[in-house]
């Protein structure tokens, strides 16, 4: 997995998105400081509103006759996208602005996988190519692009799934921070953050959702946005909500929260 993921060289776009900055804030509190607010509550649904209203790209697919090269990637559609997938889905490779796959969506309701047959020139110069994923349900295209090279005879997701993290490249928001939440004990308990869950907010709307210790992405528009930061903890039976700002940067940011 981590060869063909290294091969597509479409791994940066899984945690280091639109930057390669970072910082340490720590924004300290837990119940009863001045840093935090504490309500109890249920486990919370939050989820980032990733609907747009795109029309589905008219993409012509590639001649075959006129490319003497192959290759061929099978993507398995990441798990936070497959509730929106629909009939109406199309997966495309492009290089040099040219169309050089098109897929329509195979599998079932629960797993659902794109086979991309990418057609190349003959050349020993490397193809830089850009992949494009159009959702049906979510009307929006996702774009994810780099140094990404056609490799001829050459096949990747054939044997083991290859999932790449799509929805980092959203043409709905121009900006994404990776977000890293740690939680740390203020009374001397044990902080169980295996169920926890940590939001980011923005004028109240959701703009990312992840687990505590794990890189997520949280969505904005431009640079120095304010985002509010809220830590639901199944221990502690409630939310603790930041007072504190955090300003969202397009690069890495690592967050030490006290509950």
């Amino acid at each position: 997995m981590r060869n063909t993921i290294k091969c597509l060289m479409l791994a940066a776009a899984l945690t280091m998105v639109w930057g390669c900055s970072s910082s340490d804030d720590d924004v300290t509190g837990g119940s009863g400081s001045s840093n935090t607010t504490f309500e109890t509550a249920a486990a919370p649904e939050w989820e980032v509103n990733m609907q747009s209203n795109q029309e589905q790209p008219q993409w012509q697919p590639p001649v075959p006759s006129l490319y003497e090269n192959k290759m061929i990637v099978m993507l398995r559609l990441q798990d936070e996208l497959v509730p929106y997938s629909t009939d109406d889905d199309v997966m495309a490779v492009f290089i040099g602005g040219e169309c050089r796959a098109l897929s329509q969506r195979s599998g079932d309701l629960q797993t659902v996988y794109f086979v991309l047959n990418i057609y190349g020139e003959n050349t020993s110069a490397p193809e830089e190519f850009a992949l494009c994923y159009y959702s049906g349900g979510l009307k929006q295209e996702f774009w994810l692009r780099g140094e990404n090279m056609f490799i001829n005879e050459t096949n990747f997701g054939t044997e083991n799934d290859v999932v790449l993290d799509i929805m980092s490249g959203t043409t709905k928001y121009a900006r994404q921070t990776v977000l890293n939440v740690t939680p740390k004990s203020s009374d001397g308990m044990t902080v169980d953050s295996d169920d926890d869950i940590v939001g980011v907010f923005v004028g109240g709307e959701c703009r990312g959702v992840g687990r505590p210790g794990t890189d997520f992405n949280v969505f904005h528009q431009q640079n120095g946005e304010q985002a509010q930061l809220r830590y639901y903890s199944k221990s502690r039976g409630g939310i603790y909500t930041v007072r504190q700002s955090l300003t969202l940067t397009a690069g890495i940011e690592i967050v030490e929260i006290e509950i």
